[in-house]
């Protein structure tokens, strides 16, 4: 099992990059996710891998044609960026449906996307569209994971997958376990939080943590379990709750 950390969760303005980053390393992470440029060294000196980062257009995104000018040149400098850094992933948002219609967005964002690919193939890095819950992020078009899994088939490449976000999901309703079973190859990462206060998942919350972990893992899943929830009270202590909460 490995554990990555969403860095904006955790990483508090009084904290020493290398202590945050030894403490996250003696809890059994092995990666952190969306740390900024100028905490990368400390990340790495503490023996953390750096898992991916974001690119923009979480409102204005690739579901638009009209954004492509020039969130497309954004994006391919985050690629550049993260192929020069060894980082694997480098995550796309489909932005907001401002009126327009799910197809036409789809459609927008495969034309993007189809554009992007073959920079990150020649960079080594994997595009991964984050699917986002429409509750706390308020119109956002790739708001159920078909959206992310028709993309990835349209585009057809092994550098573009999904970030499958189970806490955004169940938000959303899906039948979790059953559509990341049948879609498993389309999914480079999972994110985690639990259900619906994007709290630290818990034996008896609303999502089966440990029965998700087993079925995905039998079925052939290496990849990373990222932890992206607010903690409540020690940090320290909810992420090694979540960490043992994966493990059970």
């Amino acid at each position: 099992m490995q554990i990555s950390i969403a860095d904006w969760c955790f990483f508090r303005a009084d904290d020493t990059p290398e202590a945050y980053y030894q403490q996250l390393a003696a809890l059994g992470v092995s990666a952190v996710e969306m740390a900024t440029p100028e905490h990368w060294p400390a990340a790495r000196a503490a023996g953390l891998s750096l898992l991916n980062i974001g690119a923009p257009g979480m409102e204005h995104g690739l579901s638009k044609h009209a954004n492509h000018p020039t969130l497309l040149l954004a994006i391919r400098e985050t690629i550049a960026a993260a192929g020069a850094n060894g980082i694997p992933q480098v995550i796309i948002f489909s932005g907001n449906r401002q009126g327009q219609s799910d197809a036409d967005g789809l459609q927008a964002a495969i034309d993007g996307v189809r554009q992007l690919a073959p920079d990150a193939e020649a960079a080594g890095v994997t595009l991964v569209l984050e699917i986002l819950n429409s509750h706390d992020h308020t119109d956002y078009q790739a708001d159920h994971s078909a959206y992310g899994f028709d993309l990835v088939r349209a585009i057809n490449s092994p550098n573009v997958k999904t970030l499958y976000d189970i806490y955004h999901l169940h938000r959303m309703g899906e039948a979790l376990l059953p559509t990341i079973l049948e879609n498993l190859d389309l999914i480079a990462h999972f994110h985690v939080a639990g259900s619906p206060a994007r709290d630290c998942p818990k034996a008896d919350g609303a999502i089966d943590y440990p029965t998700i972990m087993r079925e995905v893992t039998s079925a052939g899943y290496r990849g990373y379990w990222g932890l992206e929830f607010l903690p409540k009270g020690d940090r320290w202590a909810e992420i090694g709750a979540a960490r043992d909460l994966l493990a059970m």
